[in-house]
Formats: structure tokens, sequence, C-alpha cells
């Protein structure tokens, strides 16, 4: 009988010493010890289990159980900073060696499903150096919550990459339960990276934007204001996936009997449907997203407009209507500006518009939910449904359905579809949501991957079950609104003048600490020069022992105001991520006394280092605190000298002198918000300005500018020509504003390149939105011609493979765009749109529309008159449908350009002659000889033909010639 070593006890101190929970169920439940222990062929303990098939497994390899480790350390690099997670253990022999072997490891996640394997492991392994290390997270039981249980490593995955490592035993012993929690660990691991990612990349933008929109949001509404609005109501939750084609038709429909939240992709393509959603989601801290939607702004009537704070600036700032409530999340920075404005309501964190769309359900009240648009996976080839702005192509690098890291994901009808990590992400975000919602959930997504906890409805039924009744919801939220009030910013404003008296002493704080570090440097360094030996503080001169202890009381004033650096922690993850790292290193210093100066040196380096990243966060802090506090100032100011304006004037007769004064204050106020970006806020006052002063040159500028960021090109040019008629010098201002939008969108059109053909149509159409802003925007030109030559080529191989419908997509796009915007294809390149029509034209000639093609070929040569290909095209369509008198007409033309086409003439009279038109042949023969006298082949054609005709002394005459020129 086996009698192995019992650590049973010592196991369990240390479990209650670290891991006070799982102690805590392990003594509460006693779970009993499973499997038949045994010793490999190298004297180390195994285990046997039976699994529900009644198959043993073995839990390690027979010879050498502890070959495992080595597996496992093979996976993980030795330079790894983040966190590996196991999924199983056995009795724990990969385990062992991990954490000592990989120092800079940050935490190891260690699951077991089965506690009876985890009680073997506790009473026969010495688990003490596991067990006592701070590293180690530990998840065990059949019911494992993976979020709970990495939360202790929740900052590390945000900033670290982490690794999966399958115990393979565990797997074949419990597979369904095993394989649900690798999809749970996967899924959760993803939202985090993808969160943290996000963060990373564009923590700045988030964190400025904020207080861009905190500069206006008293204008503004917290969403929560509208609570419980519509309880009982449905929503129908509009997304932008490819399937939206397939019954966007029917939402209008449901226009008056549910409340309709859709993303802002969808906008353009809801309005061309006859849809007005009643709310609008808008998250994409970028302003190229503003495109989404900012072609149909002019369209856009009652819309309410719901924001997260981190929101791109452009959209807020552009929105027509001031229906504009934000939501806030939990992180420490939204929860400090929602309860400086009077919020009591926080939101889930929302990845996406459609999440702040399910998000706002729960404010709104409405039940039941029904998802359409939501695809989560690419069944097709396009990414969004017709008609939205900025649309793409599915990645082709999306792993095959046979792929085992979950880049699949099933369909609503049971198939397997293509998806990606991202969507995976959203997907999780939607199941857990729905989870701890009592609401009704509809997926009536016409495909696209199935959403745990949803019914699965077509659209059709989803109303006529759930959207019968009229509801009124724009009656509704007129309602709620008049009982509403704006956002009061006065404690807001108070605390950002606290705050900023914080900073300036903490400022003043890291400066003395960073001035005593290099102190303390330097004296190291004087040290080493001197050989003196240091291997503790003690040996250190007092002095340099006094300066680290106002270092160290310095650091710890700073890291006692935790609020402070949680308010900037977005724009700290890289500066945390990278002293995190450098106290790992460090740390394994601290273990040799031979190192203490290494040791203090890197120490003060990594002190000196985050204080570099604290000093950027906060002085980017003060720098938005001071901004916003200005604004409001300049802006109180102004509205309050138009306000003692208008009290003026109702308490005494109007003059003529006091309306220009009052005039004066409202350009000024417009002015101010045209300067600070505020187009929605400043056009109602310049609409009303530009009826009362007619001759005020700055106010038709100023309508162009908002006019043209509306989309309204045709009437922004009115107010500019206005604007320069009365004040001809604001002709640079307005020169300026195209300069500055078309750079902007070329800045787009380079960002959207990084994506490669999936963004083609993105690039496309940034790249011509820039151009009316700045018709003769240089590079945007060539961006534009490289864009259509590559069309071009590629519309001319589907020509040649008879691929009507990718050649007529490519070349009817360029072709309209020739047609409904000539001002700006000034700038191209004549033989470019020669091209255009050249290639149009020899599409139409395939549908058999033959007069189209003569006129393309025609406007063609407008630009291009010596392109051959349109002038033989132009001929031979001519020649074709009968129309002699045209053709010979553009021969000739063509003949004092290209002498080559004179042989048109030889073809002509063939053509004549086989037609027994012989006279007209010989002088269709002549004027090609005329032309080519080098033909002499045509001295014998008009000899046959005179022969022909019986004018033998003509046709010997023509074959003397011949004769003589042979000779020659």
């Amino acid at each position: 009988m086996i009698t192995p070593p019992d650590f049973f006890d010592a196991n369990m101190a240390l479990l209650k010493d670290h891991h006070p929970r799982i102690w805590q169920t392990i003594t509460d439940t006693a779970p009993e010890a499973i499997g038949r222990l045994g010793y490999a062929q190298n004297g180390s303990l195994n285990l046997t289990v039976t699994n529900q098939e009644g198959r043993e497994i073995v839990l390690h390899q027979e010879p050498n159980p502890e070959s495992c480790a080595d597996a496992l350390l093979r996976d993980v690099p030795i330079n790894h900073t983040g966190l590996v997670a196991m999924l199983g253990m056995g009795l724990g022999y990969a385990l062992l060696g991990v954490l000592a072997k990989r120092p800079l490891l940050q935490h190891l996640a260690v699951f077991e499903l089965e506690p009876g394997i985890f009680i073997q492991a506790l009473k026969h392994m010495d688990l003490s150096t596991l067990l006592s290390d701070q590293r180690l997270i530990l998840g065990i039981g059949r019911e494992i919550e993976v979020s709970e249980v990495l939360s202790p490593a929740f900052r590390t995955l945000h900033l670290e990459s982490a690794n999966t490592h399958h115990h393979l035993p565990s797997f074949d012993f419990n597979p369904s339960g095993y394989q649900a929690l690798k999809e749970q660990l996967f899924a959760h691991l993803n939202l985090l990276k993808v969160d943290g990612a996000t963060t990373r990349i564009s923590g700045r933008n988030f964190f400025n934007n904020r207080f861009k929109h905190v500069t206006t949001i008293h204008h503004h509404l917290l969403l929560e204001e509208l609570r419980d609005a519509f309880t009982g109501v449905p929503a129908i939750l509009v997304a932008g996936g490819p399937s939206l084609d397939k019954n966007i038709h029917l939402l209008q429909e449901a226009q008056d009997k549910a409340v309709i939240l859709a993303v802002d992709t969808v906008l353009p393509a809801l309005l061309k449907n006859g849809v007005m959603p009643h709310f609008l989601s808008s998250i994409d801290p970028h302003n190229i997203a503003y495109e989404k939607f900012a072609d149909v702004i002019p369209k856009v009537k009652n819309i309410a407009l719901i924001c997260s704070s981190w929101v791109n600036p452009k959209t807020p700032q552009n929105f027509p209507t001031q229906r504009i409530f934000w939501t806030f999340t939990q992180k420490p920075v939204e929860a400090w500006f929602n309860g400086l404005i009077g919020g009591k309501m926080f939101v889930r964190g929302a990845s996406t518009v459609a999440h702040l769309n399910l998000n706002a359900t729960d404010i709104l009240g409405c039940d039941p939910i029904i998802f359409v648009g939501q695809d989560l996976a690419y069944p097709q080839t396009a990414s969004h449904a017709e008609g939205t702005v900025l649309q793409g192509r599915a990645p082709a690098d999306i792993l095959p359905p046979h792929d085992t890291e979950g880049h699949v994901v099933k369909g609503i009808d049971g198939t397997t579809l293509r998806t990606d990590r991202a969507f995976l992400s959203m997907k999780k975000a939607f199941e857990l949501a729905i989870a701890q919602s009592n609401k009704k959930h509809i997926n009536a997504t016409e495909g696209g991957a199935h959403i745990e906890g949803t019914t699965v409805l077509s659209l059709r039924a989803a109303l006529d079950t759930y959207c019968v009744k009229e509801i009124a919801a724009e009656k509704l939220i007129q309602k709620h609104l008049k009982s509403t009030s704006k956002i009061d910013p006065r404690g807001l404003l108070d605390e950002f003048g606290r705050t900023l008296k914080k900073i300036n002493k903490f400022q003043k704080n890291i400066a003395e600490a960073d001035k005593l570090c290099g102190y303390v440097q330097k004296g190291l360094a004087i040290s080493a020069r001197n050989r003196i030996k240091v291997q503790s503080v003690n040996m250190l001169p007092l002095k340099t022992q006094q300066t680290l202890n106002k270092i160290e009381l310095l650091h710890q004033e700073l890291d006692n105001s935790p609020g402070m650096w949680r308010i900037v922690e977005e724009i700290t993850m890289e500066g945390k991520q990278k002293s995190e790292r450098e106290q790992r290193a460090i740390a394994a210093l601290a273990q040799d006394p031979a190192k203490y100066p290494e040791w203090l040196q890197q120490s003060l380096t990594r002190l000196l280092n985050l204080n570099q990243a604290r000093k950027e966060a906060l002085g980017l802090l003060a720098e938005n605190l001071g901004k916003t506090l200005s604004f409001h100032q300049q802006e109180n100011s102004l509205l309050s000298k138009i306000a003692k304006e208008d009290n003026r004037n109702q308490s005494q007769d109007q003059n003529q002198s006091q309306d220009q004064s009052r005039n004066q204050n409202r350009i000024a106020l417009a002015r101010f918000y045209m300067e600070q970006e505020k187009y929605s806020l400043a056009r109602p006052i310049l609409e009303k300005l530009q009826k009362t002063m007619s001759r005020a040159g700055e106010v038709f500028f100023f309508l162009g500018c908002v006019k043209a960021l509306h989309s309204e090109f045709e009437q922004s040019a009115e107010c500019f020509s206005k604007a320069i008629t009365i004040a001809p010098k604001l002709a640079q201002d307005v020169a300026n504003f195209q300069r500055k939008n078309g750079d902007d969108f070329l800045a787009f059109a380079e960002y959207l390149k990084t994506a490669g053909d999936r963004a083609k149509l993105g690039l496309i159409y940034t790249v011509k939105k820039g151009l009316r802003f700045a018709p003769n925007h240089r590079q945007l030109l060539r961006e534009l011609a490289e864009i259509i030559r590559k069309d071009l080529k590629l519309t001319q191989l589907s020509l040649a493979a008879d691929d009507s419908q990718d050649e007529g997509q490519g070349i009817n796009s360029w072709y309209d765009f020739l047609e409904s915007q000539p001002e700006l294809t000034a700038g191209l390149n004549p033989e470019l749109i020669g091209e255009i029509y050249l290639t149009h034209g020899i599409f139409l000639l395939k549908a058999e529309n033959y007069a189209g093609a003569k006129e393309d070929f025609k406007k063609g040569l407008e630009y291009s008159p010596e392109n051959h290909d349109l002038n033989r095209r132009l001929i031979d369509t001519l020649f074709a449908t009968g129309d002699f008198a045209d053709a010979i007409k553009a021969l000739d033309r063509v003949i004092t350009i290209d002498r080559g086409f004179s042989a048109y003439w030889e073809t002509i009279g063939d053509s004549l002659a086989a037609d027994e038109q012989k006279q007209d042949a010989i002088l269709a023969y002549e004027r090609c000889f005329s032309l080519q006298p080098e033909n002499i082949g045509l001295l014998k054609k008009i000899g046959d033909c005179y022969m022909v005709g019986g004018h033998l002394e003509a046709a010997r005459e023509a074959y003397l010639q011949l004769k003589a020129k042979h000779e020659q």
C-alpha cells in the first residue's frame, strides 16, 4: 500500500494565510480526495482518475511526471511580465517551478474544476513555495466565475499580455467542464485585452475629449433625467451589421410603436428608408466617426443624441439639436464628473454604440428589447449594412471554421460563422448584461451570431407580437424634457478650481523629490568611482540617509492621494506598466547585499520615471481644468452682457444704437463659440444675426463655415460669397478654413489607408469629402487620382473577364462623381478624366447602350483629345451605328493629331468595295493613299475597282504606279 508523505496540514495553513476564501470553502465542504495514487518510473507520485465515461486518465506522464513543468516553461518566455493561466493542475508539477524561474511574471492563475484532485495535491505535494507566493491566484471548484477569480489581476490584464496553458489530461477527465471554462476565460481575457489596448492607445483622447464636453455640458442633460420614461415600452436597437439590409424596410412600421435607438453608423441608411430614430448613440473617440452621419445632418429632426463621456468632440459640437444626453460609467474620472454635476446613475462600460444603446434601455425602462442588425460575425463579405458611411469589407484573414482559438461562433440558425476577437468580446458583454436583466431580449437580426439569453424571432414576428400599440415616443420625450433641467455646472467648476491648487502642490513635491533623487544618484556615482562598498542604507552618509527619508516622505504624500491618480489613470497606464516591470526586476536585486548600490540606483530611476509620467498627467489635467474654467468665465461674461442689454431694451424704447450694441454682443458670443468649435451653439445665433445684420461679413463667413461642417456645401458657398463681397479680406479666412478641413480629411485618409482594402470605401469617401471643402487641395487630389487609377485597372480587368456586376459598381461610381460634382474634378489630370469616360463607355457598349457610349467617348475627348483608345472607340461606334457623317468628321479630326488613323480609310474602302460601291471605294483608297503613300497595296485595290467598273485605262494607270513603286 502506498503511504506518500502528508503535507495537508502545512499546505492548509498556507492556504488559510494566503487564500482564505479557498481555505474556507474546503473547510466547509470537506471534499473527498479522488483517484488512485501510484509511483512513476522515476519514483515520483502520479494520480489516475476515472472520467464519466469510465475511462482511466493518468494525470501526468508515466516515466517522469515533472516533465510537464518543462513544457509549461517552454510556453512562457523568460521575460514574460504578464499573467499565465493554467487550466487544470493535476498534482501541481507544472506549477512548482514556474514562479521561481519566471521572476518577472506578475500572476499565475490556476483553475482546477475537481476539488478532489486539489485535495490530493494538498495532501501529497509540498506546495509551500507555490501557495506562499503572492503572485498565485487560485480558482478551485466546479462552479468558477473567471472574472471574480482574476479580479486581483485586473490592472495587469489591462497592461500586460496573458498566456493560457491547458493541462490536457484534465481536459480528458472533464471535457465539457474545461471547454466551458476555456471559453469563459478566453472571453474575459479578450474583453480586458481590448479594453486595455483601447485605453493605452486612446487614453489621452478619452481624457481630453471629456474635458472638451464639460465646457458645454451645461447646455445638455443627463440621460438619467429620462429614467423610466418608457417603462414597458418596446425598444428596437438598430445596429449596422450587413444583415440589416434584409429587414430595414420593416422599421418604418415601428416608428410610433416602439422606441428606436440606433447606432450612429446606420443613421443615413435609416433616413433613406424613411425611419427617424428617436435616439442616436455615439461613442467613438475619434473625430472621423462624425462622418458616419455628417452628410445627413440637415435631415436630422427631433433626434436625441446619447453620448458616452469620451465620444469624439465633433459629434456633439455639430449635432443640430440640443437634445444631447450624457452617460457616465464608474471609471474614476467619469464618476468624478458625474458626481460633480449631480448625477446619481452609472451605466455599464460600453465598448460599442450598440452596448451604449442597451445600457440606455435600462435607464429608459424599455421592455422588451429587440436587436436588429447585430451580426457580431461575418456571414457575408460586407462589414456593414448598405448605405452606411466608412463601411468596409469583412477581413480576409479570419481563421477558418476548424480554428480552436475562438474565432468562430454559432449563428442564429445553428451554422458556424466567421468572427473575430472584437466581436467575441462584444457578444460576451451583451450576454453578461442580458444575464443580469429580468427583461425580455429578442434577437431579430436576420443572420449573424446567436446571443445567449435572447429569443430568436424574425423582425416581422417581433413587430406583430410586441409593437402593436401606438406609444407616441416623440411626445413622451417632449413631455419629459419640459420637466427636466439642464446640467448645473457650478459644483464642477468649484471643484476644478480646488483641484488646480492641489495640482500645483503636487507639482512642487514632484520637483523637490526629483531634485533630491539627483543628489543621491550623484553621491552613489562618487562612491562607485572611489570604490566605496555600500551594502545597506546604514552604510550611506547620514546626509544621504536623511535625503532618502525626505524622498520617501514626499512620495508617501503623493501616494496618499489616490483620488488624483485615479482621475488620470487612463493617461498614466504606460508609466504604470513600466514602473511595475521595473519594480519586479528591482525586487530580485534586494536579496543580495552586494548589489545594494545597484538596487538603490534602479529604485531611484524608477521613481524618476514614475514622476515623469505623473508630471505629464498632472500637466495635461491642469491644462484641461484651466481651459474649462476659462471657457465658462468667458461665456458667462458674454451671456451676462446680452442679458443686460435685453433687460434694458425691455424697460425702455429701443434705438438703433442699442440694437447695434446688442448685435455686437451676440456676434462676440458667436465668435467665441466658433473659436471654441461649438458650432451647434453658434449656428442659431448666426442665423438670427444674418437677418438683422445683412452687411456683417463676419456673420456670413461663420455661417458658411457651420453650413460646410453640416454638409450644406451649396449654402456654404453662397455665404462665403456674400462674406467676401461685403469684406474682401475674408477671402483669406475662407481659404484657411477650407485648407484646414482639407488637411483634416487628408489625415483621415492616411489613417484609413492603414486598414488596406477593407477600408477602401471609407478612404474614397474621406478623399471626396475633403475635396468638397478644399477642391484644390493638391495632396487630396493626388490621393484621389491614385484611387481612381487603381479602380480603373480593376474595372478593366473585370470588363475583360466579363464580370458585369463588379465592373458596373466600380465605373458607375466614378462616372456619377464626374457628372454630379464637376467642380471637384477641375484639379484632376484631364487624361485621367478621359480614362474614366473611356472605361464607362466600354461598359455601356457591353450593355449595348451605344448612344450613351458615344456620349462618353465624346466627353472623354474633350479632356483628352489625343487619347488613341477614345478616338478609336468613338469612330468604331459611330460607324457601327451607321452615323457615317459624324464618323468621317471624327476621323478627319483625329488624323490631324495621329496620322496612323488614316488606315481607317482603307477599311472604309474595303467595306465599300465589298458592297459593290466601287467608285466610293476608290475615293476612300485614294484618300488613304494621299495620307499613307508608303502603303502601295492601295494602288492595287484602286486598280481592281477600276477594272470591275470597266475603266481599263484608269486601272492600267494604277497598276503602272504599283509596278513603279515595286521597282524603286
